[in-house]
């Protein structure tokens, strides 16, 4: 025991001069009298002591008097040196979800220990938690303590954990603490304490899928990567399930590794869903990387609205009933009222905003008051070779013996022609965001050979496409696997390094000796 005030004690002096002071007064003068039997037995029907020179009474003011002192002076117990803060290197890589020899991960079982060596630490102990797989995470305190929201194992190792736990160590009140598997790593932390929990075995993991949407057909091509790292060849089923019309199973031998790819076609349903492409290997002791998980949306089967005079001729009709065929919808009369997921226009005047609706209109007029100008038979000049609507077709065939290029509103060209003066005008737009879009063109279907082109039925279905936007986009919900988290074979061998002893903090005695203090002064109240 220390003092934080050691010269304070000399106020002890001043307890002698109290007690001199606390002293009964001496008798003034003497006299016998032969009345003392008498003066005795009165004394003890009165149940009084005799006057002494010291009392209990006098005995504890001065020791609570002591005690307040001594507590003025600050009593400090020493504390042992060592560090007070430990900061955890937590390693929740991807190959921390391999399975041990136990069979639960190498994750959960690095949690636990993390969890029982944080939940025995002195209450002083300050700690902080780094999880250092995928982003870094950050927890202090109560949360470290707990591993609060420190999810699961995901991405490769996101820090030098070597150059961290050098830096860290260095310093004289902190304790460095790195828990990991040991997998792609260079080496491992030198400084500090270790706990290493590998899990080493056989792995396959799915490196990648290439998909091929044929929507709004329901086909899905579908090309997956590959690898294993396993002593000799690994055997493996591959499953493609979910939102598919058929379960489709392929067996496959992966050597060792090297990257294989097996190509296969399914068919999805019309309500989309989630699609699961995984790998099944025996041995392998890491499931993280073992599958591909993807949502598909639903197939557009919408009522496709034809409006069209009969003077326009069939093609309209034709080409909204084969449109519907492909993509399994259906064909009504646009009229009033009537609930439609498509508009196909031929000709005459429609009262729709451009981009906001989806439609198809060849030679119609969405502004009814909007001047027309003069009809011209244009000579096709070009196309937008690299334009997803006309990308790899063959347009170079296409007559147009009328057109109204000033019906078209304003947005995206894919299609010119040449105007009477020379000049470059537009015979198709796209208008519209990713979400919804119009397709615009400026001659009728009955003006033009454009309906007997082997590209017509291209070009509607991808107008058709254009017009539903990125809703027909499949959504992957799995990460990619992480490189150089797969072989698992051979984790880095290290012997594990406990923590060493903390320090613990000086504590005042002040409290104790002023509540000893009033204990006394307590007890004096009970005496007589």
């Amino acid at each position: 025991m220390t003092w934080a005030e050691p010269s304070r004690l000399l106020w002890l002096l001043a307890l002698p001069i109290v007690y001199w002071l606390l002293l009964p007064p001496p008798p003034r003068e003497l006299r016998w009298t032969p009345h003392l039997a008498q003066w005795q037995a009165a004394l003890g029907s009165l149940r009084r002591r005799p006057p002494r020179r010291v009392g209990l009474r006098v005995v504890l003011l001065l020791l609570a008097a002591a005690a307040t002192v001594v507590a003025f002076a600050g009593p400090v117990l020493v504390g042992r040196p060592g560090p007070s803060r430990l900061v955890v290197l937590f390693d929740a890589s991807a190959s921390t979800g391999a399975r041990t020899a136990s069979g639960a991960p190498a994750f959960e079982v690095a949690s636990s220990l993390v969890r029982d060596r944080l939940a025995a630490l002195p209450p002083h102990v300050e700690v902080t938690l780094l999880r250092c797989g995928g982003p870094i995470l950050r927890r202090h305190g109560a949360s470290a303590k707990t591993m609060q929201d420190f999810g699961a194992p995901a991405g490769t190792l996101g820090a030098d954990l070597v150059a961290l736990a050098a830096s860290i160590d260095g310093r004289d009140d902190t304790v460095v603490w790195t828990v990991t598997d040991g997998q792609g790593q260079v080496r491992l932390p030198d400084a500090g304490a270790l706990s290493c929990i590998p899990a080493p075995g056989p792995n396959a993991a799915i490196v990648a899928v290439r998909v091929v949407d044929r929507w709004p057909l329901p086909t899905l091509s579908l090309a997956v990567d590959l690898v294993a790292f396993a002593d000799g060849p690994l055997a493996g089923i591959v499953r493609a399930t979910g939102a598919v019309a058929a379960p489709v199973e392929r067996a496959v031998s992966l050597p060792n590794g090297a990257v294989t790819t097996l190509e296969f076609d399914v068919e999805r349903r019309a309500e989309g869903g989630g699609i699961d492409v995984r790998v099944a290997a025996s041995g392998d002791v890491l499931p993280g990387d073992d599958a591909w998980i993807a949502d598909l949306p639903p197939l557009p089967a919408p009522r496709i609205g034809v409006l069209s005079d009969e003077e326009n001729g069939p093609f309209v009709q034709a080409a909204a009933q084969a449109l519907a065929e492909e993509v399994a919808g259906s064909v009504v009369r646009a009229r009033a009222g009537e609930s439609v997921g498509m508009l196909v226009v031929d000709g005459g005047a429609a009262p729709i905003e451009p981009g906001r609706v989806r439609a198809v209109c060849f030679g119609t007029r969405h502004d009814a008051a909007a001047p027309l100008g003069d009809a011209l038979e244009p000579r096709v000049v070009d196309w937008d070779r690299d334009h997803p609507l006309s990308v790899g077709l063959d347009l170079s065939e296409l007559r147009v013996a009328s057109a109204l290029p000033a019906a078209l509103p304003r947005g995206e060209p894919f299609l010119w022609a040449e105007g009477s003066g020379g000049e470059r005008l537009p015979l198709a737009v796209v208008v519209g965001d990713e979400r919804t879009a119009s397709v615009h063109f400026a001659f009728r279907l009955a003006d033009s050979n454009l309906p007997l082109l082997p590209a017509f039925p291209q070009l509607l279905r991808r107008a058709f496409v254009r017009a539903y936007g990125t809703g027909a986009a499949l959504a992957v919900r799995s990460p990619a696997a992480a490189a150089g988290e797969q072989d698992l074979r051979s984790p880095l061998p290290a012997a594990d390094r406990a923590l060493p002893p903390f320090g613990t903090p000086e504590r005042s005695l002040a409290q104790a000796f002023v509540l000893a203090g009033l204990v006394l002064l307590a007890l004096r109240a009970f005496v007589r």
